[in-house]
């Protein structure tokens, strides 16, 4: 395992104690997830927590600079920039609503480093920060997202036209890796230090995040069902194939897997050897 800096930031000023928590946490399960995954460690894992109102911040300056980029590396048409600008004011008010349903959130900062952004508010509304164990949990999956994130090399896999960058799967297939892969390793990685897997979805919540957690917000962001169906379709994969195999999907884009192959593993598992074999 390479030299990792663990960097936990406390831009509210009120949470210390809980900076320092996270910080003992990811030097825990670091070597863990880097067992797990096969996946190396970034040179700095950074996590900085926020006030709701600079964590919604966070994630629209996320998307901006997102929008920038695709308009500094694409052929963009007038029509094409237009609505996207549309897009991103729409954008602008999930946030207000999803905020207290999401523990956290991985993005590249301004800085072009990739940082797990977390608004202790929103830990508490999660029933995160009285359960130890999902406290594990959340920071071992977000810790993958950074080591996902690591492993792409340079591969831009944010963007508002992903079919121009060599993404030709849908979003729906891009979010079931993403957020599987990082799900099958948060319960590898919380068995393995804890005895059983974390599951911060059972955690009790609070009532704004009763509130909050109606079918029409829900469907803003990625299905519990996605994460689910995501992680076993990564785990049935690396167990026939091993992670050295699975890893090849964060340099080869056209490796991920179609809808289709999203409920059938086999055909994926399948295209993934046929591939390798040819290399």
């Amino acid at each position: 395992m390479t030299h990792t800096r663990f960097t936990v930031l406390d831009d509210t000023q009120r949470h210390p104690d809980l900076a320092k928590w996270i910080s003992q946490i990811l030097r825990q399960v670091a070597p863990t997830v880097n067992e797990i995954t096969g996946l190396p460690l970034p040179a700095e894992a950074r996590f900085r927590l926020l006030t709701p109102r600079a964590w919604r911040q966070a994630l629209r300056q996320n998307h901006h600079r997102m929008f920038a980029r695709d308009i500094a590396d694409l052929d963009l048409t007038p029509e094409e920039i237009s609505s996207v600008r549309i897009g991103l004011k729409i954008a602008a008010f999930p946030p207000v609503l999803v905020w207290p349903l999401v523990p956290a959130a991985t993005q590249e900062a301004a800085d072009a480093q990739w940082e797990t952004v977390i608004a202790p508010k929103a830990l508490r509304h999660c029933g995160v920060l009285a359960d130890e164990p999902s406290l594990h949990q959340v920071v071992a999956h977000e810790l993958v997202h950074q080591m996902q994130a690591e492993a792409q090399s340079g591969t831009v896999w944010d963007s508002f036209f992903p079919h121009k960058r060599g993404l030709l799967v849908p979003p729906r297939s891009m979010s079931t890796v993403l957020e599987g892969h990082a799900t099958w390793a948060d319960q590898q990685v919380t068995t393995q230090l804890l005895g059983m897997p974390a599951d911060h979805h059972q955690a009790p919540k609070s009532w704004r995040y009763r509130l909050h957690n109606r079918d029409i917000i829900r469907r803003l962001g990625p299905s519990r069902e996605a994460y689910e169906q995501g992680s076993r379709l990564i785990a049935q994969t690396v167990a026939e194939l091993g992670t050295t195999l699975v890893n090849q999907i964060w340099k080869d884009l056209t490796l991920l897997p179609t809808e289709e192959e999203i409920t059938d593993p086999a055909a994926w598992i399948y295209r993934i050897e046929r591939g390798h074999a040819r290399a």
